[in-house]
């Protein structure tokens, strides 16, 4: 190599990619863990992953149907309680766990964390734990919270003093339109979906670099699809937390070499595929 070559450019700490709904590719240095897969031909599509991470069960994370498409060479990691759900797929290694558990996949060491969700299957409150996970690998920590409720969020507030987070990924709705979580939220029962503003708060209170909505625009009822994005980048903007967001469409990824300063936030013209 002669002095006038450009050096290599250094390689990626790792890519997060949002598939859909909560579904997620977290590769970091090359092993991909796939979490809350939803939807057989997404899911297929993103190629060789070492593990599946669940964090509880209602049918939209814990999807039978997509599961028993995913190769079976994968190590499964469900919520305590969950495994005789799964237990007839014919995964290689099927692995129970709760807050406080370490997962060894390759270099990778994947952290049960605690979440706040109802985790009831087919009705409130009968269903096992529920758990969201830190994967990490040379020092990035990426973060998926699973569902989150509006019950107690100082829990992230000591996870952001635990861990160094590059990356999170939290819900900003479920099926219905974004306002109808703020109302619940203020008015009925507080809900069991954060919406866009309590998650922005979330992101803050760990201390993440970047915070990657997810849990929006995939499964949806009534209203724009895109409501919710549209609420957290208004939110972001209103309170100087560009640097924070970045918003992918379906199947999009993010490089986390990004640098520090913002990436546009999506554009309205652009919305995710439904």
């Amino acid at each position: 190599m002669t002095g006038n070559e450009p050096s290599a450019a250094p390689a990626s700490p790792g890519q997060v990619t949002w598939i859909g709904h909560a579904s997620a590719l977290v590769d970091l240095g090359g092993e991909r863990v796939l979490v809350d897969p939803l939807g057989r031909r997404r899911c297929r599509s993103v190629g060789h992953y070492d593990a599946i991470l669940i964090t509880h069960a209602h049918h939209d994370h814990l999807n039978r149907w997509t599961l028993a498409s995913l190769d079976r060479g994968a190590t499964l990691v469900v919520p305590r309680g969950a495994k005789y759900l799964v237990g007839d797929l014919g995964f290689r290694e099927v692995v129970e766990v709760e807050p406080g558990h370490h997962q060894a996949v390759g270099k990778l060491d994947i952290v049960a964390v605690e979440t706040r969700h109802d985790p009831g299957r087919w009705r409130k409150g009968d269903g096992p734990t529920c758990a969201g996970y830190m994967i990490q690998r040379d020092g990035v920590t990426v973060h998926h919270s699973g569902d989150v409720d509006m019950s107690d969020f100082d829990l992230f507030n000591r996870m952001g003093d635990e861990f160094d987070i590059d990356t999170t990924l939290l819900p900003i709705g479920g099926i219905l339109p974004v306002w109808y979580y703020r109302w619940r939220r203020r008015h009925l029962d507080r809900g069991v979906h954060i919406d866009p503003d309590a998650a922005l708060d979330i992101a803050a209170r760990l201390q993440a670099r970047r915070m990657v909505p997810v849990h929006w625009g995939t499964l949806h009822l009534l209203g724009p699809a895109h409501q919710a994005a549209n609420r957290l980048r208004h939110m972001a903007r209103l309170v100087g937390d560009e640097h924070r967001v970045r918003v992918l469409g379906n199947g999009q990824t993010l490089d986390l070499s990004e640098a520090a300063d913002p990436t546009p936030l999506l554009e309205s013209g652009v919305e995710p595929a439904t």
